[in-house]
């Protein structure tokens, strides 16, 4: 004889650990599937001994001041175009247009300059493109006997297309939906000879928590792709985030990232925004936030960041200090357009 019985629902702390179950697991396949490739190369240590094993380092320094000056922990809380440079998923979360540039004097007469442009589109997503430069100034090329014979400009460059759609749970409000993001990019390095290769991205972001104020993102970032110079070939920097951002009130948001990348330690990254209403149509940002990465090669201040920003209507401009102990500071400008 079979006895039926009714299971009871589940409360609300199952469900909550079930999703959290769930989220680990992805991670964790999420990187075991991208760290496949990366096993055959000889850079696949993601520990300090595998410094200067992978190519392409502008590809890790951070565009829009906002998200830098975060901490740059932002892979959950990325809203507008300059989400191509985070988590292609945040494309989701434009409203019709989005605008961003950044222009940043980085160190040792270097800069970094990025653009990007995202739309929804329609219902079911939104999609973008994106291009980030990076200029390493003049250098002067000699022979062996230290005569100079010329001078070189050697430029990093990257051009993305990407897009962000809903993956489940059409039936539901856009908040309970999962999203999934991905981008592909052409990438091309100019020393004293030039090469290119594609990589991509791919990022995830959870439903959200907490009636709306918590929410979960993961992303893989450079997951393919090599660059060689001369006879020697080299993977891009893979970057893995396990990222959350935090709404405590509709004034204050906190964001935490857990940030892995296959030629360094993985390091802890988190922020806060403050927000001040100026009337009905501006508000003034005070952010500030920490990482742990690289905390300590150089002395002095750093792993800190500090920031602001204001908003007029559809207009944004925010501002980002990034201390780099010995080596200098690093001021990032950039403009949002949403419209």
């Amino acid at each position: 004889m079979i006895i039926q019985t009714k299971q009871k629902p589940q409360g609300t702390k199952r469900k909550i650990a079930d999703i959290l179950h769930k989220v680990f697991y992805c991670f964790v396949l999420t990187l075991t599937s991208t760290l496949t490739p990366i096993s055959y190369c000889a850079a696949g240590g993601f520990d300090n001994n595998s410094a200067g094993t992978s190519t392409a380092q502008f590809l890790k320094i951070a565009s829009g001041a906002r998200g830098v000056a975060l901490g740059e922990a932002y892979s959950a809380m990325a809203d507008d175009a300059s989400a191509m440079d985070w988590n292609p998923a945040g494309l989701i979360k434009i409203k019709d247009h989005s605008v961003s540039f950044m222009h940043a004097p980085y160190l040792a007469d270097t800069f970094v300059d990025f653009f990007s442009y995202g739309e929804r589109s329609g219902e079911m997503g939104a999609m973008g493109v994106a291009f980030k430069y990076m200029n390493y100034g003049t250098i002067k090329k000699t022979d062996q006997t230290g005569m100079e014979i010329g001078k070189v400009t050697p430029y990093d460059m990257a051009f993305s297309v990407g897009f962000a759609t809903y993956i489940t749970g059409f039936n539901k409000d856009p908040e309970e939906r999962f999203v999934l993001g991905a981008s592909g990019k052409l990438i091309r390095s100019q020393l004293l000879s030039s090469d290119n290769t594609i990589s991509a991205d791919i990022g995830i972001l959870f439903p959200y928590f907490f009636d709306n104020r918590f929410q979960l993102a993961m992303t893989a970032q450079n997951f393919i792709g090599t660059l060689r110079y001369d006879k020697i070939e080299s993977p891009l920097p893979l970057i893995l985030r396990l990222g959350s951002a935090t709404r405590i009130t509709d004034y204050l948001a906190v964001t935490a990232d857990i940030v892995a990348v296959n030629d360094n330690y993985p390091f802890l990254a988190m922020g806060g925004e403050l927000k001040a209403g100026l009337g009905r149509d501006a508000d003034l940002f005070l952010r500030s936030g920490f990482n742990t990465r690289a905390i300590s090669d150089i002395s002095g201040l750093r792993n800190l960041t500090f920031g602001t920003g204001f908003r007029y209507t559809s207009y944004s401009i925010d501002y980002s200090f990034s201390p780099f102990g010995e080596l200098g500071s690093v001021h990032r400008i950039s403009a949002n357009m949403n419209f």
